[in-house]
This record gives C-alpha cells, structure tokens and sequence, in this order.
C-alpha cells in the first residue's frame, strides 16, 4: 500500500472517531447548518438541475433539504450500479429502495444529459482548503465527475475540513467547499 493510502485510511479512522463524538441530533443541526451556508451560495440560488446524494448516518444530512427545495429544483440522486454510479430523479413522489450500503436510491429512469446539470453536490469524508476531496475508498464519484462540467460542491462538517488532506491524480478536486463556517471558493 502506498503511503497516499496509508495516510488515507489513517485520516478515515480519525474521522470516524471524530464523528463518534457527535450522537444523531447534534449531527442533524450541524447538517441544517451546512445546508443554511449552502442555501445562500449564488452557484446553488442560480441551479436548476442538481446532482446531490442521499445521506448515510455520518453525512450532511440532505432528505430535508430535497423536499424543502423539491418544488423550484430538480434533483437527482445516485444508485450505485457495480462499479459506477447513476442518477436518477428524487423527489416526493419518487419509490426508493435501500442499497447494501443502506443508502435509500431512487427506482426509475437514468439521467444521461448531463450539459443540463447546473451543480453537483458533492459528499466526502474529508476536503482540505484547496478544494481536494477524500471520499470512502471506492472511487465511485472520481470515476463519475470527470463526465460533467458542472461546479462540483463538497459539503462537510466543520470537523471534516482541513488544511491538507492526502491526495493523488485519480483525486477529482471540487470547485466550491461548504461547511458551518466555510464557503471556500
């Protein structure tokens, strides 16, 4: 294992403890407060067609956000299909099903024309100040972000961003950051 990853997962464990600190309603308003930063964004106020995800346990919570914003926004969330990642569209009325990684995906049509995308938000375990990224391990959205030209925004708990996180080549960087305090751009 090269040293890049060591680091990695030496920062992803750090994380993970980090996040033990915090129990589900603490974790809920830092969320609304991330969201509250990004909400003001002119990158998210001018977005028609957005690109986000539906969280997992330890992630920035976004089911509230969707529905709040469901009606002036179209948003697409992904499913995970082997190796990749997909969009398909998430609103009120959309079914979903529980992934094995206990991610609720969206049932319906896949979303190909990706010139109509206006942002992708982004989730991430770790970025650093200069807009790198340090997902789960998988590769799934560094493997998806290359085929849009769409701002990519990572949101993140304050506790999440750092000066310097360890990255590489196959590393997509983001073009806006949000956390509670932070909009870096």
């Amino acid at each position: 294992m090269s040293n890049i990853q060591e680091d990695k997962n030496r920062l992803r464990k750090k994380i993970s403890s980090i996040k033990n600190e915090y129990n589900k309603e603490e974790l809920e308003r830092r969320s609304q407060e991330v969201l509250d930063v990004l909400e003001l964004t002119g990158v998210f106020q001018s977005a028609k067609t957005i690109f986000i995800y539906n969280s997992m346990e330890d992630e920035v919570k976004t089911s509230d956000f969707i529905r709040k914003w469901e009606k002036e926004k179209d948003f697409y969330t992904p499913v995970v299909k082997g190796d990749e990642i997909i969009f398909r569209q998430c609103n009120i009325n959309t079914q979903l099903k529980e992934s094995s990684f206990g991610i609720q995906e969206p049932i319906g049509e896949n979303f190909s024309d990706y010139s109509k995308v206006d942002l992708v938000i982004v989730p991430g375990l770790a970025f650093d100040r200069k807009k790198n990224r340090m997902g789960r391990g998988k590769g799934y959205y560094d493997r998806f972000l290359p085929k849009l030209t769409a701002p990519k925004m990572g949101i993140c708990f304050e506790f999440q961003l750092f000066d310097t996180i360890p990255s590489d080549k196959n590393d997509i960087k983001m073009d806006y950051i949000v956390s509670e305090n932070e909009f870096i751009w």
